[in-house]
């Protein structure tokens, strides 16, 4: 599975993380400081394993510890149509 942002979803500076502006449903969604960082990830396809792995690196932490999390994340992203998956 490749993860890409969508078209249209305009990241700005909330707090310590992240607002994702959909300007095709005019609706935020807000991310913490790690969603931030995944969100970083996103402007080229990437593949699920290979975000969780530079989560991993980033954070210093075994990939296992946050796959559940990083694949809920983007599931989440995905139900908000903000992201695309292949």
């Amino acid at each position: 599975m490749s993860i890409r942002a969508a078209e249209g979803c305009v990241p700005c500076a909330f707090g310590d993380g992240i607002a994702i502006f959909d300007t095709s449903s005019n609706s935020y969604f807000s991310m913490n400081a790690v969603g931030e960082f995944v969100w970083s990830q996103l402007d080229q396809p990437i593949t699920l394993e290979d975000l969780v792995g530079r989560v991993a690196d980033r954070y210093r932490i075994e990939p296992t510890v946050c796959e559940g999390d990083i694949r809920k994340l983007v599931d989440d992203l995905a139900a908000h149509r903000l992201v695309t998956l292949s």
